[in-house]
């Protein structure tokens, strides 16, 4: 685990309640949206592919014929 960036504000009381508080770390927070957004794409191409492209002929209008 690891922050990239040390959380002080140059207020004595307020560093201090924040070094007290639990949070997440940076590496936590990179993990969780790169784990987030591989489901979402394996999600994405599971239903994309799995359902298929819905058949919009009757709302659009291309002008090709047969």
């Amino acid at each position: 685990m690891k922050n990239f960036y040390r959380n002080t504000t140059g207020h004595k009381q307020t560093d201090q309640f924040l070094q007290r508080q639990g949070y997440w770390y940076d590496s936590d927070m990179v993990k969780s949206v790169l784990i987030g957004l591989a489901i979402g794409v394996a999600v994405g191409f599971i239903w994309g592919f799995g359902v298929g492209s819905p058949d919009l002929g009757g709302y659009i209008s291309t002008g090709i014929q047969g």
